[in-house]
């Protein structure tokens, strides 16, 4: 017997899941990326590398900072050009409120009708529960607000440039960043109690597999980061097997083709074992966020699953800490007088070069690597972006939660259910769209 689920609902993109089913145990499970491919790194070729953070902001409709970001990285990289300490803090600034706004979509839109009334969708969360569901929308204003102030528009910032940034931050927009963020936080709070609430309450996490699994992520002298640090990769026991930055990453990642999909596998090269990216990636390999409340959610959320932690339903939870931490960093920065330094963009100097750009996106490490010959121009991209990273694990997981249900008798719709949950969790970004589910049997 063949299940398909086709397409998955509440991602970003369009998905499948195809089972085929023998003697009521999973012979083989495929997710199916429905998109064509989008021929970004072809494409992106022979143009010039100062306009490749343009481009590639196009790849997505929600992580348009990450990859604005780990893009300019790159080209400076080739270039070795090192932005004024100004522009980093409102890249980093940029960056927060791109988690703030991704996170809380989410969590508000996609994964809270998991949680609170499974089947209704998002409308069901607005009718059921209107004052949660303000506090996300508000949550998410604060993240789309940092973006057009720091970015120049909403969506597809313009300011990101090779050397830095192209505009200062005036007193009169920090001013008002920084009042409305402490109402946000106060917001946001509410809304990660109860989302920790209701994870206890109704026991969700015994709901999602769980799968030690590697996993890699990028650390600051121990913090949790999302821009800069060093790449670190863990065991299923917290142990740490490497530590590098930029193009020493093809020592440690290599990426396999499948006949089925459009998107590339990735593995480690030490031991071909598959490895996870993302929140729960992130707050498995640091030690602390470095902000008080987030640490204190952190300190909950470990005490709930231990570290590290496998479940994948602490994604969620891992997501929740995450906004909290990003309105906390963004208020740190806005209270840093260097903010508002004019001195934002250094100089740069065409040449032939080879770059890496590694930034933490929110669905995990997003990696840009171009190379560039004299005329500025680039002649070779390469990007290894979080969703991919996870689709491996993923399908694992997907086999495990069906043959428990099918072993138990569940009806398709509760398998159908549970695997879109555990989808759901990681968050995939497989392009910006959401869409109805379909499930045929094909005999």
């Amino acid at each position: 017997m063949r299940v398909q689920i086709k397409p998955v609902t509440r991602i970003e993109g369009h998905m499948a899941i195809t089972i085929d089913v023998e003697e009521n145990r999973v012979k083989n499970l495929q997710i199916n990326i429905l998109e064509p491919p989008r021929l970004f790194e072809k494409f992106m070729e022979n143009k010039p590398a100062e306009e490749a953070v343009r481009l590639a902001e196009r790849i997505c409709g929600i992580c348009y900072v990450a990859h604005g970001l780990a893009s300019v990285k790159a080209v400076e990289d080739a270039w070795d050009v090192e932005p004024p300490e100004a522009a980093i803090k409102l890249r980093k600034l940029l960056h927060a409120g791109g988690y703030i706004h991704s996170h809380t979509l989410h969590l508000a839109l996609l994964a809270l009708p998991d949680m609170l009334c499974p089947g209704e969708g998002v409308i069901g969360i607005a009718e059921k529960y209107p004052q949660l569901f303000k506090k996300a929308i508000i949550i998410r204003k604060y993240g789309q607000e940092i973006t057009e102030i720091v970015g120049g528009r909403p969506i597809h910032p313009s300011t990101i440039v090779p050397g830095g940034m192209s505009k200062p931050l005036s007193r009169e927009d920090r001013e008002t960043l920084m009042k409305k963020g402490k109402v946000v936080l106060k917001n946001a709070i509410e809304l990660v109690d109860t989302i920790f609430d209701i994870y206890e309450k109704n026991k969700l996490l015994s709901t999602y597999p769980e799968d030690l699994t590697y996993y890699m992520g990028l650390v600051s002298h121990g913090l949790h980061e999302t821009y800069d640090g060093e790449l670190h990769i863990i065991s299923p026991k917290g142990d740490v097997i490497a530590s590098f930055k930029g193009l020493d990453y093809l020592k440690y990642i290599a990426e396999d083709s499948v006949r089925y999909s459009f998107v590339k596998h990735p593995y480690l090269r030490v031991n071909g074992e598959k490895y996870r990216v993302g929140t729960l990636a992130r707050t498995n390999v640091a030690e602390k966020f470095g902000t008080p409340i987030a640490d204190n959610y952190l300190a909950m959320l470990r005490k709930m699953v231990g570290k590290p932690f496998h479940n994948v339903g602490a994604y969620n939870l891992a997501r929740a800490v995450e906004i909290i931490a990003s309105i906390e960093k963004a208020l740190n920065i806005l209270e840093d007088e260097e903010i508002l330094s004019k001195n934002i963009r250094t100089h740069v100097k065409l040449k032939a070069g080879i770059g890496v750009g590694i930034v933490e996106a929110p669905r995990g490490v997003l990696i840009h690597h171009y190379e560039i010959d004299d005329k500025g121009l680039l002649r070779k991209v390469n990007l290894i972006v979080a969703t991919q990273q996870n689709i491996p694990p993923l399908e694992r997981e997907l086999i495990r939660v069906a043959n428990d249900l099918l072993s138990k008798g569940e009806k398709l719709t509760t398998i159908e259910q549970r695997l879109e949950m555990v989808v759901r969790a990681y968050d995939p970004c497989i392009s910006c769209a959401t869409h109805l589910v379909k499930l045929r049997i094909v005999s």
